[in-house]
């Protein structure tokens, strides 16, 4: 595709209008917020040449939008996530989350890189073959507003809307590469399930003295039943826990032995090695094959000033990183359990806000979609892309790849440095641009197979 086809100052321009939507669809406050970047966009898609509308679900508004180029070529579903996280602490901001700011070739705001830039990078590279007249797939769009509070009302509307999702590729952009930049397609993500565990004591916080080595303290006895979740090795003391895992093929072994991984780089980073989970597995093993389990955060009593108390209760939140092949009810019943059976006779255990997201999956590294986005990458960067097992979640992928039929395709060039998630966070002129030009590329490419349905 022609350099003049990517209309920068405008596409900025754009970009930031789509960006001040302060569309954190987990806050009830910006629920309305959300409703007004969905009906934006449905407007944007529109004067683009797509045909599209605000299709409501039992949560937040879903943006929906196609072109049909006839029979006989292949139907490519989209998925992006017009959400955000929330922005909070907003005084770590350089600026503020919901004015974008372009510094230094990087576009900062809340949503510069997830998953407002990603998905805006592949729409202005639909807008530009359709100006030309080189679109020449059926293409389909969905666009969500929960992704980052479990895409409840997508899932919901899954079965309904079967027939209108129907694809042969579902495109995802919504992931990054490895860090030294290398185009990366991931082949596969973890599944999410998460459980809230609490231990009551005494009816009130006693004074420590008075009651120290009498009464049980909920935040020790805490502490004590999630350590039994793990073993001395690290991994994952639970019954049944690790069942239905799907093992790496062979294949799928040795493309993840050439994926890059430094870690002495990693400590430098994040300033502690990787040595978490069960050490008969490389870290990129660990990372893309097998689960993880997190205690996100405990509370209980007084952590900030001498206070000298046993505390009534204790509050701890675990979340689980589950791989492919196991079964979040089953792994979400097996933690349950395990607390329950060991839970100190004298406290009460209650478990609360549990749930799953959504199953691990993996990609076939032989598929036809993933061959020709090799082949369409090799191309833009001539190098060689790396194939990355990643570690995190898009829960509503499987499903929605189940529901519309289609092989699921991540290609995505996010990177560590777009602090996603975090304060700061951005996207640089020149990602946003290899995102277009590779989304231009495959949609061009694929009208010329036969990835088309019989």
């Amino acid at each position: 595709m022609s350099a003049e086809l990517f209309k920068e100052e405008r596409f900025i321009e754009e970009w930031k209008v789509f960006l001040r939507f302060p569309s954190v669809g987990a806050d009830p406050a910006h629920h309305s917020d959300c409703s007004a970047c969905a009906e934006w966009l449905g407007q944007h898609l529109n004067t683009m040449g797509l045909a599209a509308e605000v299709l409501e679900t039992p949560g937040l508004p879903a943006v929906y939008a196609e072109h049909r180029t006839g029979d006989g070529v292949p139907t490519i579903l989209f998925y992006g996530h017009y959400d955000v996280q929330p922005v909070d602490p907003v005084d770590a901001w350089t600026t503020p989350p919901f004015e974008p700011a372009l510094r230094n070739g990087r576009l900062y705001a809340r949503g510069a890189q997830d998953d407002k830039g990603q998905a805006f990078s592949f729409l202005k590279a639909v807008e530009a073959l359709l100006a030309t007249g080189q679109l020449k797939v059926n293409l389909k769009v969905i666009i969500e507003g929960e992704e980052e509070s479990g895409s409840r009302g997508l899932s919901a509307m899954l079965d309904a809307w079967r027939e209108r999702l129907a694809a042969d590729i579902l495109m995802v952009a919504d992931t990054g590469t490895i860090p030294d930049g290398t185009p990366t397609i991931v082949m596969g993500l973890r599944g999410l399930l998460h459980v809230a565990v609490t231990l009551r004591g005494p009816s009130h916080d006693l004074h420590s003295g008075l009651h120290g080595g009498l009464a049980l303290n909920p935040v020790t006895e805490l502490t004590r039943l999630l350590a039994t979740l793990f073993a001395p090795d690290r991994s994952i003391a639970v019954d049944g826990f690790y069942d239905g895992i799907h093992n790496p093929t062979a294949l799928e072994h040795s493309l993840v032995q050439k994926t890059p991984f430094d870690p002495v780089a990693y400590a430098r980073s994040f300033g502690m090695p990787p040595v978490a989970g069960a050490p008969e597995y490389t870290p990129l093993e660990r990372l893309g094959f097998r689960p993880a389990l997190d205690i996100n955060g405990i509370s209980g009593g007084n952590a900030n000033s001498m206070k000298t108390v046993i505390p009534s209760a204790a509050t701890a939140r675990l979340t689980a990183r589950l791989a492919a092949g196991q079964d979040p009810n089953h792994c979400l019943e097996a933690i349950c359990d395990h607390l329950k059976a060991r839970a100190p006779d004298a406290m009460k255990l209650t478990i609360h806000d549990t749930g799953s997201a959504g199953a691990g999956f993996r990609i076939d590294p032989e598929s036809a979609p993933v061959r020709l986005a090799r082949d369409v990458l090799v191309d833009l960067a001539g190098c060689e892309p790396v194939y990355h097992w990643e570690g995190a979640s898009i829960p509503i992928i499987p499903a929605l790849a189940e529901a519309a039929g289609a092989a699921p395709l991540l290609v995505g060039f996010g990177h560590e440095d777009d602090h996603v998630h975090a304060p700061d966070e951005s996207y640089s002129i020149a990602q946003f641009r290899r995102g277009f030009e590779y989304a231009a590329h495959f949609l061009q490419a694929a009208a010329g197979t036969h990835l088309a349905r019989e």
